[in-house]
């Protein structure tokens, strides 16, 4: 599937500064969605980051960082 990205927001992430294409708005579409992310998980990187969308890189170290903090 081919994707206009000009109809998403390109944003720099918060945590490494680098840009991304959000798809946030095409929740199915969004390669976050391929993280699986536990409701804990999901809850504890929403507080670090104030709900921000992140790259997926910084996603995946934060996940990461989620099992460790909430063992």
């Amino acid at each position: 599937m081919s994707h206009n990205y000009a109809k998403h927001d390109i944003v720099p992430c918060q945590l490494c500064s680098q840009t991304f294409v959000c798809l946030c708005n095409r929740a199915a579409d969004c390669p976050c969605a391929q993280v699986n992310l536990s409701p804990d998980e999901a809850q504890w990187i929403g507080w670090q980051t104030g709900g921000d969308c992140i790259c997926i890189a910084c996603l995946k170290k934060m996940r990461q960082d989620a099992k460790t903090a909430l063992e």
